[in-house]
């Protein structure tokens, strides 16, 4: 399978970089020369990685074309390049449609969107794939957990909870400030946030939303300490806020 990426922002370097060192995935990877910082980095690292300027060429090299442009830019640069019937379409781009990209890439007409995170250059994170492709579950289950959608909707509702990537980086961050603004080395302090945080998701990893919930309860004890911060993040209204922004964000994609 000879795999293409049209666009190389952070999330293409994540997965190529996923795909190749932790997944093993020797064959040939062609990337657009946008951005040539990150692609020229992708080649030296790995000598499977060829940069190529013409995106044309790529689509014409390849069995399997990525698209990970800006949304605004998708449609408009789809409608230059010409693919063959035989071809896979994964759209990386958010927003955009697969009845939007079928119309751009006839008579091409195994199209994809996917969800990819930037763990999964360590192999691990959700994938959601629309709609579910046994080939392409096969090449990416090896960066991640490959979650088959059968439904756009729902696929667009995978798409808004994925924003909260950057909330929780920042409550990393907050706890490992708040224990450097104590006293604590830096070093040291990055660690033991990195490392809570960490072990909380592996404990919790696949378990329901009332599974979860009982975790959080399981953590509380009359008059505690994480009695005390979880009352007051209920009492700001911090958790509904959330659903609430996660609401408007699906909104957002829907629309």
């Amino acid at each position: 399978m000879k795999i293409g990426f049209i666009g190389i922002g952070a999330i293409s370097e994540h997965v190529i970089t996923g795909l190749i060192q932790t997944g093993g995935f020797d064959e040939i990877v062609v990337v657009s020369e946008r951005s040539s910082h990150r692609s020229a980095r992708l080649a030296d690292r790995f000598t499977n990685v060829e940069v190529e300027p013409d995106n044309q060429t790529i689509v014409d090299r390849v069995d399997v074309v990525f698209v990970a442009t800006l949304p605004e830019q998708t449609l408009e640069l789809l409608d230059t390049l010409s693919f063959r019937q035989d071809q896979v379409i994964v759209s990386m781009a958010a927003i955009v449609s697969v009845e939007q990209i079928a119309e751009k890439v006839h008579p091409a007409s195994r199209i994809h969107r996917l969800i990819p995170m930037p763990p999964n250059e360590l192999g691990v994170g959700p994938i959601p794939i629309y709609p579910s492709c046994p080939d392409l579950a096969a090449l990416l289950s090896q960066i991640g957990t490959v979650i088959p959608v059968e439904d756009q909707q729902q696929f667009s509702t995978f798409s808004a909870s994925s924003a909260l990537m950057a909330t929780l980086f920042e409550l990393v961050a907050t706890n490992a400030r708040w224990l450097e603004s104590k006293g604590v080395a830096a070093e040291i302090a990055s660690q033991y946030s990195t490392a809570l945080f960490h072990s909380l998701a592996t404990q919790s990893k696949e378990l329901r939303a009332e599974e979860l919930r009982t975790l959080s309860t399981d953590c509380l004890t009359a008059g505690g300490l994480n009695e005390q911060v979880l009352n007051a993040t209920r009492d700001a209204g911090w958790y509904k806020e959330l659903e609430a922004e996660l609401d408007k964000i699906l909104d957002r994609i829907s629309s």
